[in-house]
Order: structure tokens, then sequence, then C-alpha cells
């Protein structure tokens, strides 16, 4: 027997500590059978699929099918599983989290009368625009038009009083929806970045290979383009909204690629690097190299793609 969708929900919302439905169309809670390694109520490592029908613990590292599932945290024999099954009242829903109600449901307005900048019929239309090939020439020169991790495509508003003239690079989230976007000045104008109003997001999520183990954790969303699994964090401490995009991604260890000290100006990145390496975090350790980040090497060695590799084997 096919148990019904909405009962094996039932169940979850029954078992499960505090689940929640994801953005990405999972369901996350606390896991009833390792009750999170005894930090029940405080994390949430385990995921129910609905697309393929699979029950997942990261912390228990272990899947089951929904009726073993529900056998075990029930403890249903699978005749008795079916016969409620067939009876059960299907009412109830689980609650959306505050990372869907905010940003799913809610379209992102890019910057008003956005022109792709990557469009070649755009760029023949506005070839004589001083603002439009300033921001073509920068995703040029800084190589972001072939980076491994670029987005599909970056955009720029010539008439939006907040975001006139600067780069706009689009995040997307797991289902390729614009959730965010960050706007650079491609001058000297302050602030350098203008983000979209609100909690911010992960830049990146939606390239991550989930079969290779590393996460590569970057200030901003331009560095991290030039390698795989690389993720912008638009700043240096994650948000609540941020963790909350990344939970998919728990078992992959993490490896922080900061500025290089040697050229950072800010008591900011220093104090990161030392909070990092104290938490046990691993960190990249730019050694002797003359760049100040990521970017700078890429166009300077001229790469599209660093070896992770390279990262890894230099992480402190």
């Amino acid at each position: 027997m096919r148990l019904p969708d909405q009962y094996i929900l039932n169940k979850f919302l029954i078992y499960a500590g505090l689940p929640v439905k994801r953005y990405n169309g999972t369901y996350n809670a606390c896991c009833p059978v390792c009750r999170e390694g005894n930090s029940w109520g405080k994390k949430k490592r385990l995921f129910y699929y609905p697309d393929t029908r699979s029950f997942y613990c990261f912390n228990c590292q272990e899947g089951w099918s929904p009726l073993r599932w529900i056998e075990l945290v029930g403890h249903q024999s699978q005749e008795e599983i079916e016969q409620e099954a067939k009876t059960e009242n299907f009412s109830r829903e689980i609650e959306l989290s505050p990372y869907e109600k905010e940003y799913v449901h809610k379209k992102i307005i890019l910057p008003k009368d956005s022109i792709n900048v990557l469009d070649p019929l755009q760029q023949k239309f506005y070839k004589n625009n001083k603002s439009f090939g300033k921001a073509l020439e920068y995703i040029k020169t800084r190589r972001l038009d072939t980076a491994i991790n670029r987005p599909d495509t970056y955009f720029i508003s010539l008439t939006d009083k907040v975001y006139k003239d600067r780069l706009c690079i689009p995040f997307r989230d797991l289902d390729n929806k614009i959730i965010f976007f960050q706007c650079r000045a491609l001058g000297e104008e302050e602030p350098r970045y203008l983000g979209k109003y609100g909690d911010k997001s992960v830049f990146g999520v939606d390239k991550i290979d989930q079969n290779f183990e590393y996460l590569f954790m970057f200030e901003g969303p331009i560095d991290s383009m030039f390698v795989k699994n690389g993720l912008g964090i638009t700043g240096l401490t994650l948000t609540g909204n941020q963790r909350d995009q990344l939970l998919p991604f728990l078992t992959h260890e993490e490896v922080w690629v900061l500025d290089n000290l040697r050229f950072a100006k800010d008591k900011e990145t220093r104090t990161k690097y030392e909070e990092l390496i104290h938490k046990g975090h691993k960190v990249f350790n730019w050694r002797n190299l003359p760049y100040k980040d990521l970017n700078e090497w890429a166009v300077k060695e001229g790469f599209d793609e660093l070896p992770t590799e390279e990262i890894i084997k230099n992480a402190i």
C-alpha cells in the first residue's frame, strides 16, 4: 500500500520535533530516533523529501522509507499503519518556515528597469551608454562572465533611485528563484555594496554539488564565483536566515576564505580570522601570496576556477 502524502506529514508533525516546511519543498525537524544527540528542540537534522518519499537524518546518518520510519518511531506494525492510513483525517498542515514565509511567497523585485548585461541584444542596444558599458567592462575585466560559479546573468538599472548605475548580482535558491540581490558600485561611490532590504542570503546555494564534501565560505559573491561550491556570505557573520539556507548541507565541511590579512585595512577581518580558528573552523592561509583577495588572484593569473585542492591543502 502507498501511504497517502498527508498521512506521512501528519506522522511527521506528531513525532518529529518542531517540524517546518522548507523553501525547497522538503520538511525539516528534530529526529525522534537519535533525539539530535540530546539536543532535542535545538537542532533539526531530520529531513523528509516528498519527491523521493524518503526520510534522512544527518545525525543518525541513516535513511528510511515512510512506512519504516513510522513503524520505528510510532511503535506500530506495518498492518496497523496501513489500516490507520485508510481512516486517518488528513486536515492538519505543517507550518511554513520563517524563510519560506519571508521569501518563497514574496516576489523579490529587482531594481527598477533592470537590464540583462549579458544579453547580446541589450549589449547592441546600449553600446553607447556609458553606465552599461562600464558594467560590461567590469564583468569582463574581473572575469565574472567566465568564472565557474558565476550567476546566469547580471543586471544594471539606469533609472532606479537607490541602485542606479550599480552592477546587480542576483542570489538564487535551490528552486532557482531570485531571493536576494546585491548591487556593487562601479566607481568609488560609498557604500560600495547595497543589498536588497531585509535579511541577508547566501550566494551560490543553487550551484552546490551535493556529492562534493566541502563548502567554501567567502565574504562576498564575487570571490566565491571562482571556486566549486563557493558561497558568498555578504559579510563576516552568518545570519539566522543564512544558517537556515545551509541546513541541507550540514554534513559538508566548511572552509573559510577571507581576504588576505596582509592587505586587510579593517580590524574586523583579523578578529574574524581569530574567532573562526578559535571555534575550530578551517581557514585558508594565504601564506606569501601577493593578492588581496581571490578575485584579484584569478584576474592576475588568468583562471576561471581555482582548484579546490589548493584551498584545502592550505587550510589551517
